[in-house]
């Protein structure tokens, strides 16, 4: 994630004018949302982490008061710091119906985090096992409704094995939960391909909601970064 910081500063991004390790709250892009009067899906803190400790909980309640006001957007919200989140779920009574939430899951000693997720308040639970950088093992999906997988990208990517993969594809089919394989990775996240089995993987979670868009792959044109 950190690599990209140079081309994003040089690109003079104004989001990424500061060093990566710095936290900065960036209170006056919370509007943009609504302005966008097309449904996007939404994909926040793209290099960061929402539920960071050091964000207060304040600063998500504006975030929040934002998502409120564009039912017409979806937001994924991806973390590795699943008991915050679900801190912050309990404190607000639960998130609304447009906000999917997620945990990221690389490898077998980070499985606790689909518990925490499992308890979160959310319409939509997701798990990215990605980068997947080693076997996950016996999983418990209950109450989990998507599943991505992809493998590590750039010059020191580990390698990513069709056996983790198969393993997790296996379960998911078993529990209903969808399942969506993102890339196999490599030099270039493209480098590998994204066939599986001989196929392509682009499943979403079925969801009878009048907030949800109909999308056809992850990587859509109108998938926002806030």
């Amino acid at each position: 994630m950190f690599r990209l910081y140079p081309r994003l500063k040089g690109m003079g991004l104004p989001t990424y004018q500061w060093s990566p390790n710095e936290m900065r709250l960036h209170k006056e892009v919370l509007d943009k949302p609504l302005h966008w009067k097309r449904s996007r899906m939404i994909f926040t803190n793209s290099m960061s982490d929402f539920f960071h400790e050091k964000i207060p909980f304040e600063f998500l309640d504006s975030v929040m008061n934002t998502i409120d006001q564009t039912p017409h957007h979806n937001y994924q919200v991806l973390t590795k710091r699943s008991w915050r989140m679900l801190g912050f779920s309990d404190r607000i009574g639960g998130f609304p119906e447009n906000v999917w939430c997620g945990v990221t899951v690389e490898s077998a000693p980070y499985k606790f985090r689909i518990d925490h997720l499992r308890k979160t308040r959310a319409d939509i639970r997701f798990v990215s096992f990605e980068p997947l950088i080693g076997p996950v093992g016996r999983l418990d999906l209950s109450d989990i409704h998507w599943v991505i997988v992809g493998g590590e990208s750039g010059p020191d990517c580990r390698p990513c094995k069709v056996e983790w993969v198969k393993e997790i594809r296996d379960q998911c089919i078993k529990s209903g939960a969808a399942f969506f394989f993102k890339q196999w990775g490599g030099f270039r996240p493209k480098s590998g391909g994204r066939l599986l089995d001989g196929r392509e993987w682009n499943q979403f979670p079925g969801v009878e909601s009048k907030h949800v868009v109909a999308i056809a792959e992850v990587e859509d044109e109108r998938r926002e970064d806030l």
